[in-house]
């Protein structure tokens, strides 16, 4: 087992860990990390002015960003991989 060292002061092992791009799988991906245990957090960004005029038929579309700790990043890898590997093969991008 690794022996961790303490630091004194704040650390954020907090990592960027998926984006995703609509409410259906940001909500499918929020049960699975919930059904097992794993810490998160989610960060909506803002689209751009030109993003924003120039998407005509998606008004839906969000940007979400998943941030877990860095230890859990394989095992909720493994976890989401079929939510994310069925959103690539429908071409919509990840």
């Amino acid at each position: 087992m690794e022996k961790k060292i303490m630091t004194s002061g704040t650390v954020n092992n907090e990592v960027d860990f998926c984006k995703v791009y609509d409410m259906e799988t940001k909500q499918r991906i929020e049960k699975i990390l919930l059904k097992n245990r794993i810490s998160y957090s989610c960060r909506f960004e803002e689209h751009g002015f030109l993003e924003r005029f120039f998407s005509f038929g998606n008004k839906d579309r969000i940007t979400c960003v998943f941030r877990i700790h860095d230890e859990e990043v394989p095992r909720a890898k493994t976890l989401v991989a079929s939510v994310l590997g069925e959103k690539r093969r429908k071409g919509t991008r990840q």
